[in-house]
């Protein structure tokens, strides 16, 4: 009787609610992949470019500043015998204090580098929204979902607008 009753308010509630399901829009889904994007777009590939050329002196001054201590440490160790206890406490804190300002150097390096592609990401992502905006609104699209951000494990090929998105970003930029 219980499974009658069950089965009985499952088909009334079908019944008064369903045809909502049937008259609902149609909702058009579009998948952008931003890793491809960042791969195949000419202006991803200047930034990185420029990117690049920013950080490299940087990078050079560290590998001079590390090889500096390496050698510090070979002529310490080399020459640790034949100091006296006080020449042997100078040297000791000098390569401790080239160590320190390394390190100083190197958490200033990362920190410089974070904000530079933070830069970049934020000016580029405001630029790419508008385009994936308008994008969406000429295809009539409902959703635009990241590829790469939402955990999306599969889409059908025809929703993947990313190549469309890669050829009006690069227009817009150039």
């Amino acid at each position: 009787m219980k499974i009658f009753s069950r089965l009985f308010l499952a088909v009334i509630f079908v019944s008064c609610f369903g045809h909502y399901a049937f008259c609902a829009d149609t909702c058009k889904i579009g998948v952008v992949d931003t890793q491809k994007l960042q791969e195949k777009s000419e202006v991803f590939q200047k930034i990185r470019d420029k990117l690049a050329q920013k950080i490299e002196p940087l990078q050079q001054k560290l590998n001079n500043e590390k090889e500096e201590i390496g050698k510090l440490e070979e002529e310490f160790k080399k020459q640790s015998m034949l100091l006296s206890l006080d020449a042997k406490e100078d040297k000791f804190r000098e390569l401790e204090k080239k160590k320190r300002h390394f390190k100083y150097s190197y958490e200033e390096f990362k920190q410089e580098m974070r904000n530079a592609e933070e830069d970049s990401k934020r000016v580029v992502y405001r630029d790419l929204q508008k385009v994936v905006l308008k994008i969406g609104k000429a295809e009539g699209l409902s959703l635009i979902i990241d590829k790469t951000m939402s955990g999306l494990i599969y889409s059908d090929d025809k929703l993947d607008i990313t190549d469309k998105v890669i050829e009006a970003f690069d227009k817009k930029q150039d």
